[in-house]
């Protein structure tokens, strides 16, 4: 296919409307109606609707479908921001009649969204399993410095400090140390989200950069995981200190 080619222009055939409509107008009938096309440019969005949509004038595809001006397969709607989709669909069914099928863009592609869904959840459990495999290593850090500042610890519990308190320090400082890495790594894939928005440097085709949206709500729940395992790693750590490591 070439642009612009008027002495061989794109044939399009579509079956005549009707049943029987192959078999009953006989072997020297035409069962088809043809439409001659030009073909002035290539839309080229994603495999899936490049493959299935051609772009043409509406006139031109009622009259290959033997179809009037008052009958559509269907038709697109892009609303506001603000709008409300419920009052939107309602109008619709006011306007069109109840017969209508309204979808959003959600339910057209549901396989889609359900796929989408599975994977975020997919890359959180992976994610989750290597955050607590990094956590040991927390734990194995506090039990060091445990050992470590064990005189320390002697003294404190010399001077009247309880053992439940001289664990809670330990407590708070892994608490600190988990918190901190979870904020700095926060920061740094904000900043790496925002710089994707921005400056597109990751890119699916030369023209296209790789789809990225930063939502609090994840952030929210990244963050609250990495607290929530620093203080099951932190608690952990610090029932080290017993009365047998301070005697």
């Amino acid at each position: 296919l070439t642009l612009d080619n008027y002495r061989n222009p794109l044939v399009v055939l579509a079956p005549k409307p009707g049943e029987g409509s192959l078999s009953a107008q006989g072997l020297n009938a035409k069962p088809y109606n043809r439409l001659s096309l030009v073909l002035s440019g290539v839309y080229a969005l994603e495999e899936n609707l490049d493959k299935k949509y051609v772009f043409t004038d509406l006139r031109l595809v009622q009259a290959l479908l033997e179809k009037d001006t008052t009958q559509l397969s269907g038709i697109n709607f892009r609303l506001l921001p603000e709008a409300n989709q419920e009052s939107v669909r309602e109008a619709i069914y006011e306007v069109l009649g109840p017969e209508v099928q309204v979808k959003t863009r959600r339910q057209l592609n549901s396989t889609l969204y359900r796929m989408l869904n599975t994977e975020n959840l997919a890359t959180y459990l992976i994610f989750t399993l290597v955050l607590i495999i990094a956590l040991f290593n927390v734990v194995g850090a506090i039990i060091m410095m445990i050992l470590d500042k064990q005189q320390n610890s002697k003294t404190l519990y010399s001077l009247g400090t309880t053992i439940r308190e001289i664990r809670r320090i330990y407590f708070v400082q892994g608490v600190i140390v988990t918190s901190m890495g979870g904020i700095i790594g926060i920061v740094i894939g904000s900043l790496l989200i925002g710089s994707q928005v921005i400056f597109g440097w990751l890119k699916i085709t030369p023209s296209l950069a790789y789809p990225v949206e930063y939502q609090l709500g994840n952030v929210l729940i990244v963050l609250a995981t990495i607290v929530v395992l620093g203080l099951i790693a932190s608690k952990i750590a610090s029932q080290r200190v017993t009365k047998k490591l301070l005697a």
